[in-house]
């Protein structure tokens, strides 16, 4: 572009160039029109304008070139050019890597259902308190999952707020809501007799039968492996976990554990070995009787055995999960520590226990 006898103001062959100094930074900004005398003394007088406004300091970079990149870059409020949309990519890109595999497709499966549906669009500054809590007042969803929307959410304006885009927070002023603790239901001595004898007497009631004797959860029951067990000091270690057939971490750091065995888990142990066909180290425990191979989903035992048992002991169906609940019931009956179980089961501390299975406290 060839400057012109206004100062600041240059031409080409189909456009116009206003230059000024802004904050330090010079600035350059262009305007699609065929220069002509006329248009180049409305590009002067435009100049003139925003010189006075940045001298009298109240010039709006956004009120002259809104959809100049540098309208967000002076801008004091950066929220009014980004969508929730594009918040989401901005907390996934930072973020991700951090996560377990299981909580990415967690987090996906919460922002394509219930997120960007109904506040992709929107834009970052629009968004307020009164926007999420008229949404949660009518999501036909259980407080969990509202809540775990809120978390997230919270968690990508966190990052707008941490790289001063927005000024505050807005999931901060919005309540979680209330959760109903659901009842657990575990199953009763008689029921766990029951099921047991009514699963196949192979790996699969060797499964089952060390479910209930650990509680552990059904992914890190898949996960062991023969160097996790130390027989002479009767216990295990809870270091991996098996979710949607990929190796993970444990669910919390708590779930890192030290597990003290049941004697009636030991002895499941011990028989296993006996008939195991590769107990090396790093071999998998539990394996699938039909192919000798580790299981790779928690569906597969569940909807091939664990069904069919609990009809045919006739017992009210139950997930596998129960498992665990009736593990911590039966300790608390026999009176052991409550700070013991909830170290046993993984918890941080014994809250989870008093919250869930407070009747089966002394």
């Amino acid at each position: 572009m060839k400057p012109t006898e206004f100062k600041g103001i240059y031409a080409g062959e189909k456009s116009i160039r206003i230059e000024f100094m802004f904050q330090c930074v010079r600035c350059r900004e262009t305007i699609r029109a065929t220069p002509n005398k006329t248009r180049l003394q409305e590009a002067a007088r435009k100049r003139e304008q925003i010189q006075y406004e940045i001298d009298m300091g109240q010039f709006d970079y956004a009120r002259h070139f809104p959809s100049s990149p540098n309208a967000r870059k002076f801008s004091t409020n950066k929220g009014q050019y980004i969508t929730i949309k594009q918040a989401v990519d901005i907390w996934f890109r930072h973020r991700s890597k951090a996560w377990a595999k299981s909580t990415y497709r967690g987090y996906v499966s919460k922002v394509n259902t219930h997120i960007l549906p109904n506040f992709g669009n929107m834009i970052v500054s629009d968004f307020k308190p009164s926007v999420y809590k008229a949404w949660a007042a009518t999501a036909d969803l259980s407080p969990k999952s509202i809540n775990e929307v809120r978390s997230i959410l919270h968690g990508i304006f966190k990052e707008l707020f941490n790289d001063e885009i927005i000024p505050s927070n807005p999931i901060e002023k919005c309540e979680p809501t209330p959760r109903r603790t659901k009842e657990v239901r575990p199953f009763n001595s008689e029921e766990r007799a029951k099921i047991l004898a009514a699963l196949p007497d192979n790996s699969v009631r060797d499964f089952y039968t060390f479910a209930f004797w650990t509680g552990l959860r059904t992914g890190e029951q898949l996960g062991l492996c023969w160097q996790d067990v130390d027989f002479d000091k009767n216990r295990i270690y809870i270091r991996q976990s098996i979710v949607n057939g990929q190796h993970a971490g444990t669910k919390t750091v708590s779930s890192s554990r030290t597990h003290q065995l049941d004697p009636r888990a030991l002895s499941v142990l011990q028989h296993i070995r006996q008939y195991h066909p590769r107990p090396a180290a790093q071999e998998r425990i539990f394996l699938d009787p039909r192919t000798l191979l580790p299981w790779s989903y928690d569906g597969v035992p569940r909807e091939r055995y664990w069904k069919p048992a609990l009809t045919a002991a006739k017992i009210d169906y139950r997930c596998p999960y129960t498992c665990r609940h009736t593990y911590a019931s039966t300790m608390l009956t026999a009176k052991e520590d409550p700070s013991w179980i909830a170290k046993q089961m993984g918890h941080k501390d014994w809250g989870m226990i008093r919250s869930i299975y407070a009747r089966w406290m002394d």
